[in-house]
């Protein structure tokens, strides 16, 4: 597999999750440029969707892609807000990147 469809993953993982950043923002300050910043950012990732499902199966990317999500999520939590890493979470992660070994 190419090193392209790598960058797409991560690409498509950052783009998904900055949306909700700025749906919150919105939510805080009805300000409609925070949704209109979201609605930009979902439309670069369902660019990056049509790249990726290009080279790949969709059930495989789409798969990678959610597992990477959670993955960020997962990260994000624990060095940014602090939270506890538990060994249902460390599981979870080995578990995860197991899968991503095994699709990809």
């Amino acid at each position: 597999m190419s090193n392209s469809i790598y960058y797409l993953w991560i690409f498509a993982t950052i783009i998904a999750l900055l949306p909700l950043f700025f749906i919150k923002k919105y939510i805080q300050t009805k300000q409609l440029i925070y949704l209109f910043i979201s609605m930009i950012l979902y439309f670069f990732l369902m660019l990056s969707y049509v790249k990726l499902f290009e080279k790949n199966e969709l059930s495989s990317n789409y798969t990678i892609l959610q597992l990477l999500q959670i993955l960020t999520v997962i990260i994000i939590g624990i060095l940014i807000f602090g939270e506890s890493i538990t060994i249902n979470k460390v599981t979870g992660i080995l578990l995860a990147l197991i899968s991503i070994y095994l699709l990809s």
